[in-house]
């Protein structure tokens, strides 16, 4: 599936108001009525803006129980929950996870505890969530960013499947996981 995504948390961070975000991805629709658009953010910002939900043709929506202090044992839960709130309003138009993952390291959040063995549980429990259920899910992230420890601190550097060095951290032995 082609589609466009214009502006990626600019609301969460407050770069320019929703009407600014409206007038973007009306104009980039104008151009290009036959690709869906939509827009990338945390899931709240859609459950508060009715209006951007109907501009878009597709939500693009960041799924993170971690930053909203789950317990990891029940981050499933808490990600259908945040998906099932985000179905409620979403006109019946497709919603794809484009960003949902747990952090190796770092500062806890409440109940939610940075560790690799949280993160590849949530990895694995989140991909066979995901296919069981049928929606399209992107994982966050591929590397750690470790230029994230000025803006997020330690927590902010250790999203990755692969660290830094590019270092697979989880290792795979046959059917299992080994950490």
């Amino acid at each position: 599936m082609i589609l466009f995504a214009v502006g990626n948390e600019v609301l969460h961070r407050n770069e320019i108001s929703e009407l600014e975000l409206i007038a973007y991805i009306k104009r980039v629709k104008e151009a290009i009525p036959t690709i869906p658009v939509g827009y990338v953010d945390a899931y709240y910002q859609f459950l508060e803006r009715p209006e951007l939900v109907t501009t878009s043709d597709v939500l693009l929506v960041n799924f993170y129980p971690f930053w909203e202090g789950a317990n990891n044992d029940y981050s499933v839960s808490y990600l259908q929950n945040m998906m099932e709130l985000t179905q409620t309003i979403s006109k019946g138009k497709k919603i794809i996870i484009a960003e949902t993952g747990w952090p190796s390291k770092g500062e806890n959040v409440q109940e939610a505890l940075p560790s690799e063995m949280n993160a590849m549980k949530y990895f694995i429990a989140s991909q066979e969530w995901a296919k069981n259920n049928n929606f399209e899910l992107f994982y966050f992230s591929s590397f750690d960013e470790s230029w994230k420890v000025k803006q997020e601190g330690t927590v902010g550097t250790a999203w990755g499947i692969w660290d830094k060095n590019e270092k697979l951290k989880f290792e795979l032995k046959t059917d299992t996981y080994v950490i």
